[in-house]
This record gives C-alpha cells, sequence and structure tokens, in this order.
C-alpha cells in the first residue's frame, strides 16, 4: 500500500553557484515515482552561513495539507534537508517524514533559479503520532523566477568593506585583536533528568541605569551589534506578534526579513484611516519614521533559572533578546507601554556578540565583549514576569512601587531556593 506522501522539507538555496545566502519562498511540487500522490508545495528557507532552517507547507489535489518545519546543510550547490517536526496536517492521513538530497542550477529559459532532487523516508506520522516505517521514494523541483539582466544575487553588506591603505600608521602601540578572534564559549551540556529545578523569567534592561549606560555609547551600540547582523543575514529576527502555536509571540515562529525588522524599530505611528467623504474614522495604519539607534533605550531578554545536580550549581541562560519600542497614537496623550520590536535567538547571536566589544569608560585594556556581558551579568536589570499558570505578567496585578517589590520578591524566591539546598 502507497502512503500519501509527506510533506517537505527542506530546501535551501544558496542564490548563487557561490552558495550566497538566499532567504525567501520557492513553489514546486513533490511526488512518488509513477506520478502519484503529488503535491504542490511552498517552502520558506532561510540559511545560516551552511546551515538550513525553514518550514514548508503541502497541498494534495484533495486539499489534504501538512506544515512541517526542517533542517539541514548547504555545500556549494548541493544540499541536504531532514523534517524534523509536522507541526499541522489534515487529520487522518498518513504522512511521509522525509529526507531530501538535491542541487541548484540556473534555468535561463524559463528564468528560473531550480532546486530539484529525490526524497527518502524511513518515519512515518500518523494520528499525532511517529512510527518507524518506509515509503516509497520519490522526486522533488521547486523553482524561484528571477531577472535574467539583473545580478544572480547582491553582495551581502557584511562583505561590503572599505579599503584601507597599507601604509595606514597604527592608531595605538599594539593590536588589539583578541575580540575579533574570539570564538563563543559553549556553555555545559544540559539534560533534562540532571536539572532539577527550572523557573522561566522575563527582565528588562533599562539603558538609562548607570550600570547599563555603556550598551548605548554611539562607538558600541548593542542595538547596532545586533541589526548590522541582522542585516548581513548572520541573525534572524522574529515578529513578536502572538499566534495560536506561540501565544506570547517570543518562541521564534515568524522569521521577518532584515526590512521588516529594520521598520519595527522605526520612529512609527498609529494614523487614523479617515473616510473623507463622510469625515469618519473607519480605520487604522502604521505610519514608518526613521530608525534612530538612541531611541532603544530598553531591552528584554527570557531566561530560564535552572540548577544541574550534576554540577551542583544554579545558572542563568538567556534564550531570547528583544529591544523594545514604545508606538504612538494619533490623537491619545497617554503613554503607551514599551514592547519588543522583535526576538533574537540568544544562543544563535553569542557567536555575533563575542566579536563586538564594549566601550569601558574605566579601563579599556581587557576588552569585554557583548557575550561577556550577558553570560557574566555585567549588567543591571528588574523582573517584569516569571512562568506562572495564569501566563500573567507583574503589571498585571500590580502596579507602582508594588509593581518593583514584586520583582525583588522573585529574585529573593529564586536565591533563596539555591541557598535552601545547602542548609541543614
Amino acid at each position: 500500500m502507497k502512503i500519501p506522501l509527506f510533506y517537505l522539507f527542506f530546501l535551501l538555496i544558496p542564490v548563487y553557484v557561490s552558495a550566497q545566502y538566499v532567504p525567501g519562498k520557492w513553489t514546486g511540487t513533490l511526488s512518488q515515482p509513477d506520478g502519484s500522490n503529488k503535491f504542490k508545495t511552498e517552502i520558506t528557507i532561510l540559511q545560516d552561513s551552511k546551515q538550513l532552517s525553514g518550514a514548508s507547507r503541502e497541498v494534495d489535489t484533495k486539499g489534504n495539507f501538512m506544515e512541517v518545519k526542517f533542517t539541514g546543510t548547504m555545500d556549494d550547490v548541493n544540499f541536504k534537508i531532514t523534517e524534523t517536526e509536522i507541526t499541522k496536517c489534515s487529520e487522518k492521513i498518513t504522512w511521509c517524514v522525509k529526507q531530501f538530497t538535491g542541487s541548484f542550477k540556473i534555468d535561463t529559459l524559463h528564468k528560473e533559479w531550480v532546486i530539484e532532487g529525490t526524497w527518502t523516508s524511513d518515519r512515518i506520522y500518523q494520528n499525532k503520532q511517529y512510527y518507524k516505517g518506509s515509503c516509497a521514494p520519490g522526486v522533488f523541483r521547486v523553482t524561484r523566477p528571477f531577472q535574467l539582466n539583473a545580478p544572480v544575487a547582491p553582495p551581502a553588506p557584511a562583505i561590503v568593506k572599505k579599503a584601507i591603505p597599507d601604509n595606514r600608521p597604527l592608531d595605538g602601540y599594539y593590536k588589539k585583536e583578541n575580540i575579533k578572534n574570539t570564538k563563543a564559549t559553549p556553555l555545559a551540556p544540559l539534560t533534562e533528568s540532571n536539572v532539577v529545578y527550572s523557573r522561566r523569567t522575563w527582565r528588562e534592561i533599562d539603558l538609562r541605569e548607570k550600570k547599563n549606560q555603556y550598551m548605548a555609547s554611539p562607538k558600541a551600540r548593542l542595538i547596532d551589534a545586533l541589526m548590522d547582523a541582522v542585516a548581513s543575514g548572520e541573525l534572524i529576527a522574529y515578529d513578536p506578534i502572538p499566534t495560536k502555536d506561540d501565544p506570547d509571540g517570543d518562541q521564534f515562529g515568524t522569521p521577518l526579513t532584515p526590512e521588516k525588522a529594520k521598520l519595527k524599530l522605526a520612529d512609527s505611528s498609529v494614523m487614523n484611516i479617515i473616510d473623507k467623504k463622510t469625515g469618519d474614522k473607519t480605520g487604522s495604519k502604521l505610519v514608518a519614521g526613521e530608525f534612530n539607534p538612541d531611541s532603544v533605550i530598553r531591552f528584554m531578554i527570557k531566561e530560564d533559572v535552572l540548577f544541574d545536580k550534576q554540577r551542583s550549581v544554579q545558572e542563568y541562560r538567556i534564550i531570547g533578546i528583544a529591544p523594545m519600542v514604545r508606538y504612538k497614537i494619533e490623537g491619545v496623550t497617554a503613554a503607551f507601554s514599551y514592547q519588543p520590536a522583535f526576538w533574537i535567538h540568544f544562543p544563535s547571536a553569542r557567536k555575533v556578540l563575542v566579536n563586538k566589544e564594549v566601550v569601558n569608560s574605566r579601563n579599556e585594556a581587557p576588552g569585554l565583549s557583548y557575550d561577556d556581558v550577558f553570560t557574566k551579568r555585567l549588567f543591571s536589570s528588574y523582573i517584569v514576569k516569571e512562568s506562572n499558570d495564569k501566563d500573567e505578567r507583574i503589571k498585571d496585578h500590580a502596579s507602582g512601587i508594588d509593581r518593583l517589590n514584586e520583582s525583588e520578591k522573585i529574585k529573593k524566591a529564586l536565591m533563596d531556593w539555591e541557598l535552601g539546598l545547602w542548609q541543614n
């Protein structure tokens, strides 16, 4: 018995043969050798160097569909993709969880970039369960149009460098290269069996506080480091808008393009839409202004407080970081609260932040990076939420000075739990 195809997967695409970064949507088909179970496919691909990730959606001729996440690797024009998690699908249908192997080419006749190859499967998904099993292998082909006379891919911003004359004198008496050549130190691995205590908290970092002011220095702003990496494709910004699968909007579910991420930080206002004939308000729209990095004065971090019994240590592991903005609404004078503009996956950001030096007004010799700042907790913050059964923020049940008191109460409870382990 043939199992209806599966869902997709995969793909990557370096937009030109030199494995350039090319995010976007690809469309095509998947089928089995005899042409049965043919699916229309739409794939959204993300690329971080040679690493691929993304999601795709397949629909058969009867309207049955499947949505799946995937990961993979890209090597020049060849790629391998593995489906990792089926996130949504039509019920009472059996799906094949697949691995894809393919290559990239340019079809100048039809003005398309093409990814095509074969797929195999050794797992089956049915009734919200995964099972071992095989499906008849198949083929796939996805395409993306391009302009024949246009360059295949624009150069990444990070590649464009200004030439410096060889005879330029050294600005100082020694070269500072430690930060530039440093790699992020891996954190100790964790296993579920060794974590005996875990609490998730959300904190805000206010750059106006004296201890945090270096993060807003024009010489080395934190927001500049993050936005440069997003613009070059080194990091991916994720939309904070809540969805059904991501009710808090901070689970890195919806990637943003660099342009949309920058737009989120612009000095935007919500403007009323007025009917010219009646003068009545018919809706509202977000009007973007100019992005001013000095306007970003707050960041939010999401982290887990963990106790690892194997190492007998309680530690803080940051999961995500988000610059915060406050929108203005036409005709409303009340101050609205700050909210995340977008989220960035912090473990992925470490490889960027470890090479970004912070300004030290007291001693420039040590060479601290932004990765040091966060892993060594060299900042001041306050808790705005902890995980709870009602999913409430502190400001939902406290106001004024009571909010700060509640924040300090949570911090003390976290420290007391660890101290209590060593008391008789």
